[in-house]
């Protein structure tokens, strides 16, 4: 090299840059050993084989799939990936600590002259490299995935912002914490045994009501995704605490440095006396400035978390609901007067997530006797702001249960009216810690009644319902509802029990560039000082449940004998929206022609972000998920079309829920669900053939059968449902259909159209599932009696196999099948125990070319099929056929609860 001249000192700049070269050597040398280890390979590929699975399979709906859209993709990726990362940071944290030491060449390491931070930082760095390729590797296996099955719109700034940083975030956070404990302890597996109990910690604790983001290192608030409004507004709070987290991680990487040992020992307290020598200085300085940044940042979480929004643990709020119900559901009972009319002004600001509620509600005593106190009930988060009612003073409340009592001066008689007036306010201020409120975004709000106004008396709706928190608070086991026997719970509804049917006058004012959407028709629509104004009015009784959306909508629009059909929808989700309408009409066509007449003038589809997977019927408006609708992937004609059965279902609710309401009590479900649920599949069979149905039925039993070994409390027969979902939905779906394919479809729509003639828009005595069964016993006839009782008042299970199928070519050129059923059936009580019962009924029994349920499968496969009477034990079956037969089957499509399905059909050996 050339000479120095004698006390000539290197520029200061040319200082900087040597020791930036050499960080970014010691970096590469450090990432470079994490990324040629083998380990790092072995749980780059588990990640990729899990979160590729995970993507691939991702959004499917009873077996179809969805498009590959970057948010499904990205939920996926979390869900199924993101633990990789983690452990990477946790397990080279302490390869790159102990590296040298692991080498034995540590102490001629540590006794070259550079200085401590280049031994540390450069590991840090490393990591952060390293972790930010890994997620990179991520974001490589969802493009392809997306590539794969055909989706070019790859949004990879959306795949940046929506995974790669916060994930990157996270593990670096982590990996500093891990280098910390591995500068501390004296031993790298104990280090590593040290993260992994920290790991288990974090969730023992947040369990045990310590959930505060402000103590949960690196935890930040989750940030619910959607194509409609992207992060929305959910992202400023992770940054806050990602700050925060990032300040507090510097700190540690100073702490790290402060501790870092050089030389022979390991031992902790020379370290810890030396420290003080190396915090000088800009070590010292970056110290201050981090833990200014956490304790300034820390403040304004606070502030936001814990005094603009209420800060409430999982323990606290199973107190509170348990003070709740042991201090308010005595006044369940208590007579209350209905709403009859209703009239809200709501002012939606999307942007500023509030909406504030003017309403006045016209209420009615119709009970027999004088009503002295009215009780009000609000949900949280909503705020009560005013009340006006005549004559009327507050008598007590619990501000904590958002529950009031107003004593009346002068009693409110039978058959009298008087206006109640309100005003509330939903809102989220700030950021919360965690779970914010979806409800009010800025493209895509979706409201309800309950959420913007008040309830009149006191709901068990909103109690403690899982076993396990009830018997740890001292509550009964289960609050069930009123026996189908107690006539007197038909005087309450099942749904909205404030109100029979009223008439409803909404106003909506929400941003100039947004669609409001209520239920009713369009009054006015006004647009003024960048606000956009509509009224909505019924001229027909409707449920007190209606929503409200709003959001920058595409719309599409057909008409059905002058009703209006419309779908409200993000633009960029058209795949779906024919499909939809034309659901719609099939839906109101064949409804309107088994049932009775569709009520109203215009029916709506209106998307919502895929915050939740539902779709929701309101009175001639149907809020429906981006998730399970505007994504699905319906155009594979061998998997079930979930886009036109969901519209079906929600709009069969405008008879089942908006025309006659159940009593509530056991049994209610089915009225509504399960009959959504035969009407949605009458709409299936008509469009794609009873063939195409067995698809259904099968997922239908399956998950009947699944769902039977979880229940927690009691499995009751369908007509005793208590809001069951594996009973209203998948049982009541095979009962339902059974009942058609036996009774005959005449039959049972008979009956559904006599309750609609008895019960459609009336007020109490609500129908209960015995008033149901009266009419079907009596369109059906007494024969028919015990497969009623099998179907709805029993726990019924049959167990039929068909076995044994050989095939003889006959000299006329046919084929003669013969092939040996066996079957049994069995009564289950609520425990799952089973009885067996004499078996004496008729099954679908046929003989086929293609296997059922095969992609290739169709009526022309379908050889032969009768119904024949099965009893109990092993009986022989032939068929003569024209065709050579592949398979045979006993109730091949399903149609029976089956306890094991897979048993009736047999392949036919021609041998």
């Amino acid at each position: 090299p050339a000479p120095v001249r004698r006390g000539a000192l290197p520029a200061p700049r040319a200082d900087r840059a040597t020791r930036l070269r050499q960080l970014q050597a010691l970096a590469r040398q450090d990432a470079a050993f994490v990324l040629r280890s083998p380990a790092f390979f072995v749980l780059l590929g588990i990640g990729l084989l899990n979160g590729g699975a995970a993507m691939w399979f991702t959004g499917e709906w009873y077996g179809t799939g969805s498009y590959p859209v970057t948010r499904l993709l990205v939920e996926a990726l979390f869900g199924s990936f993101a633990l990789i990362p983690i452990i990477v940071a946790i397990y080279y944290a302490g390869e790159l600590v102990w590296r040298d030491r692991d080498r034995r060449v540590h102490e001629i390491v540590d006794a070259t002259a550079a200085p401590d931070w280049a031994h540390l930082i450069p590991k840090i760095v490393a990591i952060v490299v390293v972790l930010g390729a890994v997620a990179l590797v991520g974001v490589l296996a969802g493009v392809l995935v997306q590539l794969a099955k055909g989706h070019t719109d790859l949004e990879l700034g959306r795949w940046f912002l929506w995974f790669v940083l916060p994930v990157t975030i996270t593990a670096v956070h982590l990996a500093v914490l891990s280098v910390l404990v591995q500068v501390l302890v004296p031993q790298k597996f104990l280090g590593w045994g040290v993260m992994l109990l920290y790991v288990v910690a974090k969730v023992a604790l947040a369990t045990a009501g310590f959930e505060h983001n402000l103590y949960n290192y690196g935890a930040t608030p989750s940030v619910p995704l959607s194509d409609m409004n992207g992060l929305g507004r959910f992202w400023v709070g992770r940054a806050w605490f990602q700050l925060y987290w990032s300040a507090v991680a510097t700190a540690l990487v100073v702490a790290a440095y402060a501790l870092w040992r050089r030389g022979a020992t390991t031992e902790l307290r020379p370290r810890l006396a030396a420290a003080r020598w190396r915090l000088r200085g800009a070590a010292l300085g970056v110290l201050v400035v981090a833990l200014g940044t956490a304790l300034g940042s820390g403040a304004w979480i606070y502030y936001n978390t814990n005094v603009l929004n209420a800060y409430e643990t999982a323990p606290e709020a199973e107190e509170r609901l348990a003070r709740m119900e042991r201090e308010l559901l005595p006044f369940e009972r208590l007579p209350q007067p209905k709403i009859v009319d209703v009239v809200v002004d709501v002012q939606l600001h999307p942007r500023e997530a509030r909406a504030v509620t003017r309403g006045r509600y016209t209420i009615e005593n119709r009970t027999d006797a004088p009503i002295g106190e009215i009780h009000l009930r609000w949900n949280p988060p909503t705020r009560l702001d005013r009340v006006q009612l005549d004559d009327a003073t507050l008598a007590r409340q619990w501000p904590e249960h958002r529950y009031a009592i107003y004593r009346l001066a002068r009693s409110l008689q039978p058959g009298e009216r008087r206006a109640l007036g309100f005003e509330t306010t939903l809102e989220e201020r700030g950021f919360p810690n965690d779970r914010p409120l979806t409800r009010i975004v800025e493209n895509g709000t979706f409201v309800n009644n309950d959420e913007l106004g008040v309830s009149i008396g006191m709901s068990r709706d909103v109690l403690l319902t899982d076993r396990a928190e009830r018997r740890k608070h001292g509550l009964p086991p289960d609050l069930r509802p009123p026996k189908l026997e107690d006539d007197s719970a038909r005087a309450r509804r099942m749904l909205a029990a404030d109100g029979d049917w009223v008439s409803l006058d909404v106003t909506v004012t929400t941003d100039a560039d947004q669609t409001p959407v209520a239920p009713g028709y369009v009054v006015s629509d006004t647009v003024r000082d960048g606000r956009r104004t509509v009224r909505f009015r019924t001229d027909t009784p409707v449920n007190h449940f209606y929503s409200i959306q709003s959001a920058r909508y595409a719309v599409a629009r057909d008409t059905w004998r002058g009703t209006d059909l419309v779908v409200y929808h993000h633009p960029g989700h058209e795949a779906n929206v024919r499909r939809m309408l034309d659901a719609m009409k099939i839906s109101l066509e064949l409804f309107s022609e088994r049932f009775s007449p569709y009520q109203f003038r215009q029916a709506r589809i209106i998307e919502f972000p895929g915050y939740e997977d539902f779709a929701q019927a309101f009175a001639n408006t149907i809020p429906y998920s981006e998730s399970i609708g505007f994504v699905v992937r319906a155009a594979d004609p061998d998997k079930i079309d979930m886009v036109t059965y969901v519209t079906a279902h929600e709009i069969a609710h405008q008879w089942w829920a908006h025309q006659v309401m159940a009593s509530g009590q056991q049994g209610a479900t089915m009225l509504i669900e399960s009959f959504a649920q035969y009407s949605a599949l009458l709409v299936m069979e008509r469009l794609y053939g009873r063939d195409h149905v067995r698809k259904f039925l099968k997922y239908e039993l399956d998950r009947y059968l699944r769902s039977r070994g979880s229940e927690a409390v009691e499995e009751l027969p369908l007509a005793r449902v208590e809001n069951q979902a594996y009973i209203h939905y998948q049982k009541g779906t095979l009962a339902m259909y059974w009942a058609k394919e036996v009774l005959g479809e005449d039959a049972v729509d008979r009956a559904l159209r006599a309750l609609i003639r008895r019960y459609a828009f009336q007020a109490a005595p609500y129908p209960n599932t015995r008033d149901f069964l009266a009419l079907l016993r009596a369109e059906a006839g007494p024969a028919h009696d015990a497969l009623i009782a099998d179907l709805f008042e029993r726990i019924t299970l049959v167990d039929a196999k068909a076995t044994d199928a050989t095939v003889t070519k006959r000299a006329d050129g046919r084929w003669d099948v013969t092939f040996a059923i066996e079957a049994r059936k069995f009564y289950a009580d609520g425990t799952g125990r089973e009885t067996e019962a004499p078996l004496d009924e008729p099954f679908d029994v046929g003989v086929f070319a293609v296997r059922p349920g095969e992609r290739d499968f169709d009526s022309k496969a379908v050889l032969a099929m009768e119904r024949r009477p099965i009893r109990t034990g092993r009986q022989a079956v032939t068929f003569t056929v024209d065709r050579e037969p592949a398979w045979v089957g006993v109730d091949p499509y399903n149609k029976r609860i089956d306890r094991n399905s897979d048993d009736n059909l047999a392949a036919v050996d021609d041998g």
